[in-house]
This record gives C-alpha cells, sequence and structure tokens, in this order.
C-alpha cells in the first residue's frame, strides 16, 4: 500500500475508465490520504475481529488432528487462498516443473504490466478482453476448487486444462488481443 500511495503522490490519479486526463486532477491530501487511511483502519478493524473473538473461523478442523510423520493424508490441502497456486503445482506430474508452473503462476502477475500491450488499461471499451477475462475468473475458481479435491483422474485433466489457460490468458490472450485492438483501432478510424 505504500507504493500505491507514493504512486498516486507522484502521478496523480486517474478516472475509472482508463484514459489520461492531465486536466482535473485531484490533490493527493487530503483526498486519498483520508481514503487510504479509511481502508486500513476498516482491514484491521475487521481482522482484528477475527483475530479476538473467533479466530478459529477460518480454520479447518482437521487442523487439531494429530500428526503422523509416518503418514500424508490425501485430503490435507492448503488454505483457501493457496487453492488454486496449489491446483496448478500438483497438474503437472513431475515435481521440478510443477514448483517451477507454481512459481511462474506469480511471477507472471508482476510482468503483467509489460505483458499488456493494449492502448486501453481499462476493459470498459474492450468487449472481447472481458469475455476472456471473466473467463479467467471462472478458471481461477475452477483451480480453486481442483486445488482441494483429491488427485484423482478427472480432477487432475480439469486441473491441467485450467492450468493451461491460466498461463494463456497472460501470455497469449492479453498480448494479442492488445496487438489486435490497436491494429483494429487504426483501421477502424
Amino acid at each position: 500500500s505504500s507504493v500505491h500511495i507514493a504512486l498516486i503522490h507522484q502521478d496523480g490519479s486517474n478516472n475509472h475508465l482508463g484514459i489520461n486526463s492531465f486536466s482535473d486532477k485531484i490533490s493527493f491530501f487530503p483526498y486519498f490520504f483520508l481514503k487510504d487511511a479509511l481502508s486500513v483502519i476498516l482491514f484491521f478493524v475487521v481482522f482484528s475481529f477475527f483475530v479476538y473473538f473467533i479466530p478459529n473461523f477460518l480454520g479447518h478442523p482437521d487442523n487439531y488432528i494429530e500428526g503422523n510423520a509416518m503418514i500424508t493424508p490425501e485430503h490435507i490441502v492448503p488454505e483457501f487462498y493457496f487453492l488454486p497456486s496449489y491446483a496448478i503445482l500438483r497438474s503437472i506430474p513431475n515435481k521440478l516443473l510443477g514448483v517451477l508452473a507454481l512459481f511462474f503462476s506469480l511471477l507472471v502477475l508482476l510482468f503483467l504490466p509489460f505483458i499488456n500491450t493494449s492502448e486501453l488499461r481499462s476493459s470498459i471499451f474492450r468487449p472481447i478482453h472481458r469475455k476472456f477475462f471473466w473467463l479467467f475468473i471462472i478458471d481461477f475458481f475452477l483451480l480453486g476448487y481442483i486445488g482441494q479435491q483429491t488427485p484423482e483422474t478427472p480432477f487432475i485433466e480439469v486441473g491441467q486444462i485450467a492450468s493451461i489457460y491460466y498461463f494463456g490468458y497472460f501470455l497469449i490472450i492479453i498480448p494479442a488481443l492488445g496487438i489486435f485492438e490497436t491494429h483494429f483501432n487504426k483501421f477502424s478510424n
């Protein structure tokens, strides 16, 4: 969040349409400072509620079973926020390639600003991108569902297909759509 505050302070805010507008800038203080401070306070209130009043609400009952170092049960899964990454890890039979795919599934998010070749940053004026984006969201939740299932035959294949779409969205669809939309806009004008 400190990077967010620093970037807003340096470059200013943009509008929700994704179009650059150098007029009508809003000053950083007090508008964005108060908005970010309210977000941080709200986060700490919700976080404190879970920590102090219901600490076991998001936990799994299997966490209270005494561990056996000799046996790893099949039904053990990570927490819900790691399930899509865990599904990508399990979808590749080779362990080293699975770990590399897990690493690249997170690394590709860091390169997203450089991968996106579209002139428009918003999806409001990009109807094709919106459809692929919602397919990606469905794919992400599908990976989360597959990550909590036992590694059996229908779930492994579905996880492999969902992992291919996950990487294909970032490495093929986003750059190709940006190039297509740029050429389409040049020829339509």
